[in-house]
């Protein structure tokens, strides 16, 4: 077997009280950098593409490449 660990980072900042209505968990009180909206204000689209999962799944793509 192989194993890769991979850590992805999405830098941004919490704010208070919560906004929007998708997402789950923390979504709605975290900002990404370069946004002013929170997760849960975003698509699904749009928060995959820069979530720390999305970059995590980047290195991982690259790692392979």
């Amino acid at each position: 077997g192989h194993e890769e660990i991979l850590q992805g980072i999405a830098p941004g900042r919490l704010v208070w009280p919560p906004r929007g209505q998708l997402g789950h968990g923390y979504d709605p009180i975290f900002v990404p950098d370069g946004d002013d909206r929170t997760y849960a204000e975003m698509t699904a689209e749009e928060k995959n593409t820069i979530s720390h999962r999305a970059d995590a799944f980047r290195k991982l793509e690259a790692a392979f490449a």
